[in-house]
């Protein structure tokens, strides 16, 4: 009687402590899943906004009424020179390192897009509303707008994506 009271409390104590381990286990990587989701999202933000602003820093320097000189180097300034030292050549680098590959794929024309785009603004003067401009920046919006989709989709908890 005794050592079935004692075989009953070892199978107990070990069914206890393997149940707090997995318990443990599950939450650490629950941690580990928010983090990293966390630091992807950022990382997306970051990239997002600098394409973005950057974009609008070019226009803003490529239509004034200025010298092609002076527009050229305003366009490659605004390329650039991140005011808040968040330019995307580097932004690029860190979504390579943070995010998966598929998304780094979809990341990397948009990105070429807009080096089209500076080349074509530095290189002439053009109007807002002109066909070459227009040539580039409907690819570049369209781009963005898929690599939004791929980087939300890949923020969505495993179960909820879509197929």
């Amino acid at each position: 009687m005794e050592l079935g009271t004692l075989v009953v409390a070892v199978v107990g104590a070990v069914f206890g402590v393997g149940t707090t381990l997995v318990t443990d286990l599950v939450r650490s990587r629950r941690e580990q899943d928010r983090y990293w989701n966390e630091t992807k999202r950022v990382v997306y933000a970051r990239f997002l906004t600098s394409l973005a602003q950057a974009h609008s820093r070019m226009i803003v320097a490529a239509f004034r009424e200025q010298s092609d000189d002076v527009r050229r180097d305003g366009v490659h300034d605004a390329f650039h020179n991140d005011p808040q030292h968040s330019d995307a050549k580097s932004l690029l680098r860190e979504l390579a390192i943070a995010s998966p590959d598929h998304v780094y794929q979809a990341a990397l024309p948009v990105y070429r897009q807009l080096r089209v785009m500076r080349e074509l603004l530095a290189a002439q003067p053009l109007r807002p509303e002109s066909a070459e401009y227009e040539a580039v920046r409907q690819p570049f919006f369209r781009d963005l707008e898929t690599l939004q989709k791929v980087m939300r989709d890949d923020l969505q908890p495993k179960t909820s994506r879509q197929p």
